[in-house]
């Protein structure tokens, strides 16, 4: 059984704030053509970044990518759909994430999207968790370090449920 931790581990106005300042810093310092957003976790951070980027005028596509069941952790087994529908020779892409874990998941993503002719990749990701990653790989635009904590709101979520709260919360083993 699990419970919600007493108050939330990130706000909704701190997750609004740092989405408007990582919107700010990727218009100044990359120039993309195509964000590709990780479903299902990554949509609401994915949309509220769209959202604050200046005359956004870029192609959205979309990517589910999962390694998680029903648990609280990773099978290690990465499954991507959606990534054969879509033209990335040349093309600069922007990647965006929930969370930078293990790193697997998005060291992966990066070399499917090289091998697809992507020309430069960047990733953003809500949040990082770096105690946990057992692969060399760090994201370019990191929203928020979290500790080695189950969290869930904001698109995370745990056997789909939690993923509407605005906010982001630990969830704890009763």
């Amino acid at each position: 059984m699990y419970k919600m931790s007493a108050k939330p581990m990130i706000s909704a106005k701190q997750i609004q704030t740092r989405v408007k300042d990582l919107a700010t810093e990727i218009n100044s310092t990359f120039e993309f053509d195509v964000i590709l957003s990780a479903l299902t976790g990554a949509f609401m951070f994915t949309t509220d970044l769209c959202r604050a980027m200046a005359n956004f005028k870029h192609r959205i596509a979309f990517i589910k990518a999962s390694s998680y069941g029903s648990g609280m952790e990773s099978s290690g087994k990465l499954k991507v759909t959606g990534l054969e529908k879509l033209d990335l020779k040349g093309k600069r892409v922007l990647i965006v994430d929930d969370i930078l874990d293990t790193g697997r998941t998005m060291s992966t993503l990066v070399s499917m999207l090289k091998e697809a002719g992507a020309t430069d990749i960047r990733t953003c990701v809500l949040m990082n968790k770096e105690e946990r990653r057992s692969v060399d790989f760090h994201a370019d635009y990191v929203g928020f370090e979290i500790a080695n904590e189950f969290v869930v709101g904001y698109g995370l979520d745990f056997d789909e449920d939690y993923r509407t709260l605005p906010e982001v919360w630990t969830l704890e083993e009763v």
